[in-house]
């Protein structure tokens, strides 16, 4: 009869093997040779000179810095703790928690010792630096080395007892909470290390007493079996993922989530004509859109900044630039809205698309407008300036597209939104 081991080792030996077969299929042995073979000549003849003479250029590179960046990310996005659970196991092993509950500590166990071996390499890599440049010992690399592999067994079991647990964006929340405060717990006592050994010390001590009640927490805690499953799907998967991802064209997923922006899909104009609906999805889908919010707030930032830097009686004259630079992009976005399958397949009327395209960008660019005449009028009168200014800028700005809203369009055009 197998035990828990005996089957957390066979999966394993299965994972290296379809891991194997997925290089293989790209690598034969003679690439690896013409790949390996230079490599590890060039590498390790740079390597011989660094060891014997440090190049003058090493003196000016921060490498303790570099180093403590470079693992912050290796801890932060390369650990996962892998539990080897398959989809068949809902048959069997979910009436088996002693099972599970061992799969899970061996997995925990092989995820460190993976994790121990992805350190080994960037420390390789920069210790004649280290011990050159930096002027450190044997006793604060090794002691730099420990503490960077409490702390990834900390961030590692830590991110796994958050997966699954809540909804999509409290999660990406909590996630981005942990690591932020994980950058000061990690880079700090890092960089402390060359300078006040008590900060470092008291660093490592914490780390692992946090690490103990952490690996206690996470022993007794049950497995979340959906999550796991799709986890190691994802890790069995990647290399071939990876190799596939050049030949074989990814087709979308449809995916229903509920927006963070306007859920309920309530009506945002008065008018019923075709033209003010055709405004209000567009409005909808774009501020639904998180990469398009991205997008606008980033270009809003930016020419935001720049008006701050530019000359005060300049500001009013570089809006125009900017309405230049940013309405293409949004008669880009438009068109492929227009050519979703859900909204052209509707025989639309070509001057209701017209109406539809002056009035969501009217209302798209407004707070751009009403933000850029706040600024402009700021620095030209100060605080006396910015409400004056906004509506000054946000009449011209209904003026201008009223002008548009009045003029006639003729249904026989081709192709009207792309001269618009």
């Amino acid at each position: 009869m197998m035990t828990p081991s005996q089957l957390f080792f066979y999966r394993l030996k299965r994972n290296v093997k379809e891991q194997a077969k997925a290089w293989n299929s790209v690598f034969d042995w003679t690439v690896w040779v013409y790949l390996l073979v230079p490599g590890i000549l060039i590498f390790g003849g740079l390597y011989r000179e660094i060891w014997l003479e440090t190049p003058e250029w090493a003196a000016g590179v921060p490498w303790l810095l570099l180093l403590s960046i470079v693992l912050f990310l290796i801890l932060a996005f390369g650990g996962r703790i892998r539990v080897f659970v398959d989809e068949a196991d809902r048959l069997f092993l979910l009436q088996q928690p002693r099972w599970l509950k061992q799969l899970k500590r061996y997995g925990m166990a092989y995820s460190f010792i993976m994790q121990a071996l992805r350190l080994v390499l960037p420390f390789l890599v920069v210790l004649p630096f280290l011990l050159r440049v930096e002027q450190m010992g044997l006793k604060e690399v090794g002691a730099a080395f420990l503490y960077s592999f409490l702390f990834a067994m900390l961030m590692s079991m830590t991110i796994h007892m958050l997966t699954g647990r809540l909804r999509k964006w409290r999660q990406v929340v909590l996630e981005a909470i942990v690591l932020l405060i994980g950058v000061v717990a990690y880079l700090y006592p890092m960089l402390s290390l060359t300078q006040e050994g008590s900060i470092f010390g008291a660093a490592l001590a914490g780390a692992a007493v946090l690490l103990l009640v952490v690996l206690i927490v996470c022993l007794h805690k049950p497995i979340h079996f959906e999550t796991e499953v799709k986890n190691e799907r994802s890790a069995r998967l990647s290399s071939t993922e990876l190799l596939m991802s050049q030949v074989i064209e990814r087709k979308p997923v449809m995916k229903l989530k509920k927006p963070l922006f306007m859920r309920q899909s309530r009506r945002l104009f008065k008018k019923t004509d075709t033209g003010t609906i055709l405004a209000e999805l567009r409005i909808i889908t774009f501020v639904r859109s998180l990469s398009m919010l991205r997008i606008g707030m980033g270009f809003l930032s930016v020419t935001t900044g720049a008006m701050l830097i530019v000359p005060p009686s300049a500001t009013y004259a570089i809006m125009g630039g900017f309405l230049f630079l940013i309405v293409p992009w949004l008669r880009t976005q438009w068109e492929q809205w227009r050519s979703e399958e859900f909204v052209s397949q509707f025989p639309w009327n070509t001057a209701d698309l017209f109406a539809g395209l002056r009035l969501s960008r009217f209302w798209l660019l407004l707070p751009n407008i009403m933000v850029w005449s706040a600024v402009a009028g700021f620095r030209l009168l100060g605080l006396w300036g910015v409400l004056p200014s906004m509506m000054v800028c946000v009449l011209v700005w209904w003026g201008v597209h009223a002008r548009e809203w009045r003029r006639p369009v003729h249904k026989t055009e081709d192709s009207p939104i792309s001269g618009s």
